[in-house]
Parts: C-alpha cells; sequence; structure tokens
C-alpha cells in the first residue's frame, strides 16, 4: 500500500517531501496512485505540533501562525484531468492519543466573541475523550479529516486572491499571502513556490 509516513516529533518544514502549508497549483506531487488505490497518509496537528501536552496559555505568544494547517500530500491520481471530480472514501481515521482545543485571542471565527484565551489537553482513549482540566467531561470519539481538498487551478488562485485583497481593504479580517513559514519554501502565493515543479491540477491533499 502506498503510503506517506511523517516523524510528529519534526515541523513539517523539516520534512517537505511529506505536505505543504499552502494551496498552489504547481505543488510537485509527494506521491502519485492509481484509480481506486488505497493509501496511508499520516498527518500533522493544525498547528504543525506548537501546542503540546506541556504548553500553557502562557506560550501562546509564541505561537507561530504562519505554519497552521499543514497537510500532507499532494497525492496525484492517475488519469484525473483538471476539473475531474474525486471521490475519496476514507476507510479509517486513527486518532492521536493526545489532543487539544485551544481558543487564542484575535485568531479564528468566534475571535469578537471569545476574547479569554483557553487550552484544554485532551486524552484519546478507548474511543473516549477526557481532560484533566475538565473533570468528569468525557466527550465521545468521532474522528474525521479536518480539510481535504484538490489542489486550485492558476486562474481560481488568482480570484481568491483577489477577492481577499478586497475583503482586507474594506477591513476584513484577511491573512493575506506571507511567505514566512511556506512549505515548499518560497513566496506561495501569485508568483508561485520556491521549489515547486511542473503544474498538476488533479491533487489531493489532508
Amino acid at each position: 500500500m502506498h503510503a506517506i509516513r511523517i516523524d510528529r516529533k519534526k515541523r513539517l518544514a523539516a520534512e517537505p517531501r511529506c505536505g505543504h502549508n499552502r494551496y498552489h497549483p504547481d505543488i510537485a506531487p509527494a506521491l502519485e496512485v492509481a484509480e481506486g488505490e488505497e493509501v496511508t497518509l499520516e498527518t500533522r496537528d493544525a498547528l504543525d505540533g506548537q501546542i503540546g501536552p506541556e504548553t500553557t496559555i502562557a506560550d501562546f505568544a509564541n505561537l507561530d501562525a504562519n505554519l497552521v494547517h499543514p497537510l500532507t500530500g499532494p497525492v496525484f491520481v492517475k488519469g484525473a484531468e483538471p476539473g475531474d471530480m474525486i471521490e475519496i472514501e476514507f476507510l479509517d481515521i486513527v486518532p492521536q492519543p493526545t489532543a487539544f482545543s485551544a481558543i487564542v485571542p484575535g485568531l479564528g471565527f468566534l475571535r469578537d466573541v471569545m476574547t479569554t484565551p483557553f487550552l484544554v489537553h485532551w486524552k484519546i482513549r478507548d474511543g473516549w475523550a477526557t481532560a484533566d482540566e475538565l473533570p468528569g467531561v468525557r466527550i465521545p470519539g468521532a474522528p474525521f479529516m479536518g480539510i481535504s481538498a484538490t489542489a486550485p487551478s492558476a486562474q481560481k488562485l488568482k480570484e481568491w486572491t483577489a477577492r481577499e485583497q478586497r475583503a482586507l481593504d474594506a477591513g476584513g479580517f484577511v491573512l493575506p499571502p506571507n511567505e514566512a513559514g511556506t512549505v515548499p519554501s518560497g513566496r506561495c502565493g501569485l508568483e508561485g513556490c520556491g521549489r515547486c515543479r511542473r503544474a498538476r491540477t488533479a491533487e489531493i491533499s489532508t
């Protein structure tokens, strides 16, 4: 079976051939598979390992927002063409033994409502999540993939960038293209990625 294995003790930048943290059509695939083949993809958490079991709210000041949402892939599906609809069936999702819930002031959809920092460390065991900070609370496990998507076309990337620039100009909360912390390294945006090769749009990342 095809697989992309990662070392969760390392950040994505230390294993750039395993994934990326910006969407761009020119990012070279990390793996190529045929239609119907099974693939095992190991994934990182949304903050690329910046929050661990020992992290406290005091450490929030050191979080690097440029590292968020590391993605495993892309995976190129042989025979797929730009514009094709690709169906993915997730056969199994295996959670890690620890997790976290965090509210970082100034970030997220509820930043204007939730203004106090919050952090809970979860232990995942036997299909349940429990936390020492929340005695008596037990949440049933329902693991799911947070993001799974195909690479955007160059035209879509241009449209999205222009749309977000309009929102930024109107005073909206937008994180514009930023080369800091990009994997692959280099500016990912309209100019492309410094380490990207040929363009392929039938690629999947999770």
